[in-house]
């Protein structure tokens, strides 16, 4: 009986030391070949993507609005101008991109500087500007809130 109980020892032990068998996927614990990778993996959802939405364009400005409005309000809509010339009591701000440049002329007016006069051109003076164009294409972007 003891002989017996050495020959089951043995052969637990010695088992223990050979490790897993193979499957019928090939041996165990083994990484399976690229080819065949996709089908013992599972698949992999995409991550999302945000999308982002564009923000939508701020209503045209009427030219003529902008009589009447203070250097904040100017500076908000077209922010800082390229030249300021101040000769008082009036001050004179341009704004320029290739082709428009927007001068605006402010005196004072129900107690502050207020736009008087504006004047559009092209910067070729042969090429004929539209007002309300040279006023929207300088004017900044909306800003996302």
């Amino acid at each position: 009986m003891r002989s017996r109980l050495i020959a089951v020892a043995t052969c637990a032990v010695l088992g223990a030391c050979v490790g897993p068998t193979a499957g019928p996927d090939g041996p165990a614990g083994a990484v399976a070949p690229a080819e065949n990778r996709a089908m013992v993996e599972p698949q992999r959802q995409p991550d999302p993507v945000a999308i982002p939405t564009p923000v939508p364009s701020p209503p045209p400005i009427d030219p003529a609005s902008l009589v009447g409005m203070t250097g904040d309000r100017i500076t908000a809509l077209f922010g800082a101008p390229v030249f300021v010339r101040r000769d008082p009591p009036g001050e004179f701000w341009r704004y320029r991109d290739g082709t428009c440049v927007l001068e605006l002329f402010f005196y004072p007016r129900a107690g502050s500087q207020r736009v008087d006069h504006i004047e559009t051109r092209n910067a070729d003076p042969k090429i004929r500007q539209d007002r309300a164009e040279c006023v929207a294409k300088l004017r900044k972007p909306a800003v996302r809130g």
